[in-house]
């Protein structure tokens, strides 16, 4: 009995590994973008940034995040409120980003001394994010059908496997391409290689994660830019999830209003 209980878990094992072979690009894509995040987020996000000679700048903000799940065509709304340094306290951001294929993402910006919300126009999305080594784009998500993912091998890296993907835009883009690890055991991606469109390497970004029960969060980004040798490490502490947040905390009033406790 023992044997047979031995060799119908080898068996198992077996089927797994085939059903994991047999996965598309696109399918490895979509189960990174599945993982559970909570319904919504509170938490503090500090940006060091790092210059090629060693000199650092340090970014703290407050995030609101929300997923929306499809709900009036968007997928997830995101506003981040600056608290340091102080000459920056009160600048905002906002992004929506769509879940409809016929809508963009849209993103606001708010600057406290001018009182004015201005929203980011499509041609500004490469921006740097608040000086960092992520544009504005990146901070949202392409939905899954703007680009085609391929499966270009696997690796495995400190004892854990992980999938090989390229994804390449089939629509306009800032980048050439992206390549991405992703975990064969659930679904994470630990790094992006992102090319710019001369598919010259342009920066890589390494990420950790917060694993609490089914849920998994960023913990950290840590994104090197090759070309220019700057650097940006992201981090997110005090995370709160199910904290209620509703559609008035991602409104261009709520962006006015700043953050309150």
């Amino acid at each position: 009995m023992k044997t047979a209980g031995m060799c119908a878990a080898a068996a198992l094992l077996g089927l797994a590994a085939t059903a994991q072979a047999a996965m598309t690009g696109t399918e490895i894509v979509q189960k990174s973008r599945d993982l559970y995040q909570g319904v919504d987020q509170r938490s503090t996000v500090t940006l060091e940034l790092i210059n090629s000679d060693g000199s650092t700048r340090k970014i703290v903000t407050k995030r609101l995040w929300k997923d929306f799940k499809g709900d009036q065509g968007y997928a997830a709304k995101t506003v981040f409120f600056t608290l340091f340094p102080p000459d920056s306290k009160g600048v905002g951001f906002l992004i929506w980003d769509t879940s409809d294929p016929k809508q963009q993402d849209k993103l606001w910006l708010y600057l406290p001394s001018l009182k004015q919300v201005r929203k980011v126009s499509v041609r500004d999305q490469d921006d740097a994010f608040m000086g960092s080594d992520l544009t504005f784009a990146d901070m949202g998500q392409r939905l899954l059908e703007e680009d085609a993912h391929t499966l270009v091998g696997d690796e495995t890296l400190d004892g854990k496997g992980y999938f090989i993907v390229e994804s390449v835009p089939v629509s306009e883009s800032i980048y050439g391409k992206k390549r991405l690890w992703i975990s064969k055991d659930d679904h994470t991606t630990l790094k992006i290689e992102y090319y710019d469109r001369k598919n010259e390497l342009l920066k890589v970004q390494d990420i950790t994660w917060i694993r609490d029960g089914n849920m998994r969060v960023y913990k950290q980004l840590d994104v090197k830019n090759v070309q220019t040798n700057h650097r940006t490490i992201y981090t997110i502490t005090d995370l709160e999830t199910g904290v209620g947040l509703g559609d008035r905390d991602f409104s261009d009033r709520g962006l006015t209003r700043g953050y309150r406790e």
